[in-house]
């Protein structure tokens, strides 16, 4: 745990991969909600940077929607397949990408994968270096810790019934989970290092349609079954406490 903001740390290491399966549906619902909330909450946005772009989904629905949108990925694979759809696309780490250089932006946004980013200090002060000010939003899409799936596997896990949260926290995948927030112990983190949070929602975890191959792409059969089963037939009652949000912070005058 942070002695800041007591978020939840894990002890694997960092990847760059992109291995989660059948998430589509989900994502595409959730930014297009987020692209509306630029377009509502900041319209005089002009520049946005992706952190994490992986294939482009966000480059696609953000260009789709009016925005204009620069990527940023490590791996060089995902960077060729988006480039040769038309998207701009800078490949590397955050911060420390050389193309980034002095490059300014309006909106910073990390979709799924400030939660696999190990080092937050430096990334923090990434934030503050690329992003303009006093103006500039930076936007946090990710699982959250206060969601009854997640509550529902660490009290599992306390049991010694260890899969489910392990697969939350994405354990032997190429880029797992890192960190795990909410939206008070996230608001607190960015208050630590200057920023005021502007807006937060929550966003949907999962759809039903693709959920199957999500569960089953890293899970026995068995264990597939109990989770799909479970997870479709309770998916109003999960809603109510979505596992998923994103909040969107600016920096403090004179921080």
């Amino acid at each position: 745990m942070c002695s800041i903001c007591r978020y939840m740390m894990s002890q694997e290491q960092p990847g760059a991969g992109a291995e989660v399966i059948s998430v589509d549906a989900v994502r595409e619902k959730n930014f297009k909600s987020i692209c509306d909330i630029i377009k509502k909450y900041f319209p005089r946005v002009r520049t946005i940077l992706d952190v994490g772009s992986s294939t482009g989904h966000f480059l696609k629905i953000a260009h789709n929607s009016g925005l204009s949108v620069t990527g940023l990925e490590p791996a060089a694979h995902l960077v060729e397949e988006t480039r040769l759809q038309g998207y701009d696309v800078i490949n590397g780490f955050f911060p420390g990408a050389k193309a980034l250089a002095d490059n300014i932006y309006d909106i910073i946004i990390f979709n799924d994968s400030f939660e696999h980013i190990p080092n937050l200090q430096e990334l923090i002060q990434g934030i503050k270096n690329h992003l303009d000010k006093p103006n500039g939003v930076v936007i946090i899409n990710l699982p959250s810790s206060e969601g009854i799936i997640f509550k529902t596997a660490f009290f599992l896990h306390r049991l010694g019934i260890h899969t489910l949260f392990d697969r939350l926290w994405q354990k032997g995948f190429a880029s797992p989970h890192l960190h795990y927030f909410n939206a008070r112990n996230l608001k607190l983190l960015f208050e630590h290092h200057g920023f005021e949070m502007k807006y937060t929602t929550p966003l949907c975890y999962y759809t039903i349609k693709g959920l199957w191959k999500r569960i089953s792409c890293k899970s026995s059969f068995f264990v597939s079954l109990i989770a799909w089963l479970g997870m479709t037939a309770l998916y109003p009652l999960f809603m109510l406490r979505s596992d998923c949000f994103m909040a969107c912070f600016s920096p403090k005058e004179n921080s």
